[in-house]
């Protein structure tokens, strides 16, 4: 990477350089326990540095997919998640030059889409030393990127600077890597980060899995966790990593003045199809568009389809999808021009390695049936409550003396209203 441009967050903390062009708080490596392991970085590091085609649609890159690790970094469908958006909008002069910050960038498989893109000036600040070191390596021929290592708890960003603010599978960990007593509380100081370091008029986009999504209520791992449940059951045994639900998300990201919600399908992580609220008919592209468990065989069948098109007749498509892409900001504007999109699909690619198949038990499937019809009977109980209450409070409002001498003033005028 020739750096050409010192970056503003650079000169903030007084970073210095490594010679693979990554920038640090000092010359000593910050340990930071976050890795896909030794050998899967190994790998990548051997397929980066020998790849001539490092785009964000590199087909050479695509062809060196052999497991889940490679996958994730090297996929073309990784930047589905943005191709959808309007980048750009995030800043209102048209010719502007847009400065972007990219929190935990990971390998530097989304941070390539962003510096591929003209007039994108991007920051992108990865934990992992090791993990930012394979970042440079994929952007190594941008000189508009500068990857920096750190926590982002332990440095200063710049305020009121940004036009976009990314954080692509970072906020559940936000707990791990905070010294807050709450996984929530360590949320909240990043969405605070982003808010000050993003413009007013900027947008903080995240994307996350959901913690209420299908393919968790039909039996799949929750994903860093590697055990089914455990985000319907509210982590008991957090060890800082926390997904949530799209309530829980309103709540925490009530600092913002606007929130928009999207739907990544299968997933965020390699989505094929951007869904959102307002296309009425965007389920029917999910069919083939099966979810997927990364540590252990899943399959839901055909009968997943139908369960989204269920879902989207009844309003409740986005509450369970598997992940959210949500876009935050103070300008209601800048967040429609950014989003100012409809659904969108693109092709899926066969993949080099052979990925488990199961399907879910007929005890599972069951169980799952007798938990919604729980759900939907506690609802029913509920509205019969709320119908009750309402017949009684009509009931002592007609017998009150003021409902009474209404009724005969309508009476004597001949009308129904005033």
């Amino acid at each position: 990477m020739n750096q050409t441009r010192i970056s503003k967050l650079v000169k903030v903390n007084g970073f210095s350089q490594r010679l693979d062009g990554v920038f640090q708080v000092d010359s000593v490596e910050r340990g930071f326990d976050y890795s896909d392991g030794e050998e899967s970085e190994a790998t990548l590091y051997q397929i980066l540095s020998k790849a001539e085609d490092l785009s964000c649609d590199s087909s050479e890159l695509q062809d060196q997919i052999i497991d889940w690790p490679t996958e994730y970094h090297l996929s073309n469908s990784r930047a589905n998640l943005l191709r959808p958006l309007n980048l750009r909008a995030a800043n209102h002069k048209d010719n502007g030059e847009i400065r972007v910050l990219e929190l935990g960038c990971g390998c530097g498989s989304i941070t390539r889409y962003l510096g591929e893109q003209e007039g994108f000036i991007v920051d992108s600040v990865e934990g992992s030393p090791s993990r930012a070191g394979l970042a440079a390596l994929r952007c190594r021929d941008l000189d508009n990127v500068t990857i920096s290592t750190a926590n982002f708890n332990e440095i200063e960003f710049p305020e009121n600077y940004y036009d976009l603010v990314l954080f692509v599978g970072v906020t559940e960990y936000a707990g791990r890597f905070s010294k807050r007593d709450s996984d929530q509380k360590a949320l909240s100081d990043l969405l605070s980060l982003g808010k000050r370091a993003a413009k007013q008029a900027g947008v903080v986009l995240v994307a996350i899995e959901n913690r209420l999504g299908l393919k968790y209520l039909l039996g799949a791992s929750e994903d860093h966790y590697a055990v089914p449940y455990v985000g319907l059951e509210d982590y008991p045994n957090s060890t800082g990593i926390r997904t949530y639900s799209q309530q829980e998300w309103r709540e925490h990201a009530a600092l913002f003045k606007c929130i928009e919600f999207m739907y990544p399908f299968p997933d965020y992580k390699v989505p094929t199809a951007v869904l959102k609220d307002t296309d009425a008919e965007a389920a029917s592209l999910l069919e083939g568009r099966a979810s997927r468990d990364y540590s252990s065989a899943f399959d839901a069948g055909e009968q997943e389809h139908r369960i989204w098109q269920g879902l989207a007749q009844t309003g409740s498509l986005g509450e369970h999808s598997n992940s959210f892409l949500i876009a935050l900001s103070d300008d209601s504007n800048s967040v429609d021009r950014v989003c100012d999109f409809r659904a969108q699909s693109y092709p899926i690619v066969p993949l080099n390695y052979e990925i488990p198949k199961a399907r879910i038990s007929a005890e599972s499937a069951l169980q799952i049936n007798e938990k919604m019809e729980r759900h939907l009977n506690a609802e029913i109980i509920q509205l019969k409550s709320h119908s009750a209450s309402l017949e009684a409070r009509v009931e002592i409002m007609s017998n009150s003396i003021g409902w009474r001498l209404l009724s005969g003033i309508r009476r004597i005028f001949g009308k129904t209203s005033f």
